[in-house]
């Protein structure tokens, strides 16, 4: 989609409000020295996203140009009778005023009022924005951000300290009181496996909120539709029926889904449902005439050693980390080119013509190669404006 439905009737709307007496400058003037300048710097708090404010000046009739060397875009106006440039630069946001001819008492007066303007302008076509958003995602005119790399590295943190806890050594105390002697000893290596058991539950979660982003950034290399993939319908899905989406429902699939919701049942989700595993294991016991209080979970409890809480974990630390390597590679090898394209870090995009290029590049590898390579110098050229 090229522009807002509403373009007309939101130019309309801000030429008689916030942007009020702005007008593009004349052609017969736009090759005229400016003279001297004042410059304001517009404050990334209050025009977080310059883009918008972008949008509000086309809106009105302002003609944007750029990119340039170290400049996304820039325009020029009249306001007041006063000439101004408005950029978006490397550093940020920038006004500048032609001051020649101008009294130059009025000139700070003058860009306060006009940035203040622009500022409402732009809040102004934020609310719009933002009332067609979940249409405009649905629809496929998104981008999603490459997260990736940061959830990996959380994981990675807890996986490593689950793997090799730090050393605490045994404690073996003895003292004296009123009563004789006592005695207080802590295993070290109970310790030890207790703060592992921790970190694996924390990697757990970590691994699976990768693990589901991943999915929403694979979903364009599998060919989203946005009348059957609702984005935002998909991102809220759980994460089983996304892993159904991606990879489908073969033998395989099936088989791996199986093992990570054990992993994920196990490990995670009692801790993230306050402490109550599936099946209330060993976390609920029941009255029994004679036996007394017993676990529901009796044979799971008999199984595996009582960590953390009560919970028990039929699945060993190092099953659980062997498993998620073994996914890893299986989607490194059932989608190569999304993982290679998440590897990157680049955002996904979930537009017609993105999902149009992957469709044609999923046969060809050198293609894909391409295309990826270009991405990748293309976004550096966004992230330093080396236009």
């Amino acid at each position: 989609m090229d522009t807002l439905p509403n373009a007309a009737e939101l130019g309309r709307r801000l030429r008689e409000t916030a942007l009020r007496g702005v007008t593009p400058v004349p052609e017969s003037s736009r090759g005229q020295l400016w003279g001297t300048l004042t410059r304001a710097d517009i404050d990334h708090l209050e025009c977080p996203v310059p883009g918008v404010m972008a949008l509000a000046c086309s809106l009105v009739g302002l003609r944007l140009d750029g990119p340039g060397e170290k400049v996304a875009w820039w325009t020029t106006f009249m306001l007041d009778g006063a000439r101004y440039e408005l950029a978006h630069q490397k550093f940020g946001l920038r006004l500048c005023i032609a001051t020649d001819g101008l009294d130059p008492a009025d000139v700070e007066a003058r860009m306060r009022a006009t940035v203040k303007r622009l500022v409402s302008a732009t809040k102004i076509v934020e609310k719009e924005v933002s009332k067609q958003s979940q249409t405009r995602v649905d629809q496929g005119d998104a981008t999603v951000i490459n997260q990736h790399s940061r959830l990996h590295r959380v994981y990675e943190y807890f996986r490593d300290r689950a793997i090799s806890p730090a050393i605490v050594e045994d404690l073996n105390e003895e003292s004296e009181t009123s009563f004789g002697k006592s005695w207080l000893f802590r295993s070290g290596q109970a310790v030890m496996d207790l703060n592992s058991s921790h970190d694996t539950a924390a990697a757990v979660t970590a691994y699976l909120s990768r693990f589901e982003h991943d999915l929403v950034l694979a979903l364009p290399f599998a060919g989203f539709d946005p009348a059957a993939d609702h984005l935002t319908r998909f991102i809220g899905m759980r994460w089983g029926l996304k892993f159904d989406r991606i990879f489908g429902k073969d033998k395989q699939a099936r088989a791996l889904l199986k093992r990570l919701v054990q992993v994920v049942e196990a490990w995670r989700n009692p801790y993230a449902h306050g402490g109550f595993e599936k099946g209330h294991g060993s976390t609920v016991y029941v009255h029994v005439p004679v036996a007394g209080a017993l676990p529901i979970g009796l044979s799971a409890a008999r199984a595996s050693p009582s960590l953390a809480l009560g919970i028990t974990h039929s699945i060993a630390t190092a099953e659980v980390f062997a498993l998620f390597e073994e996914i890893d590679e299986w989607f490194a090898a059932t989608w190569p080119q999304a993982f290679a394209w998440i590897d990157s870090g680049l955002a996904v995009r979930f537009d017609a013509k993105f999902v149009d290029e992957l469709q044609l590049c999923r046969g060809d590898q050198e293609r894909f190669t391409s295309f990826l390579s270009y991405s990748e110098h293309r976004q550096d050229q966004i992230d330093n404006m080396d236009y």
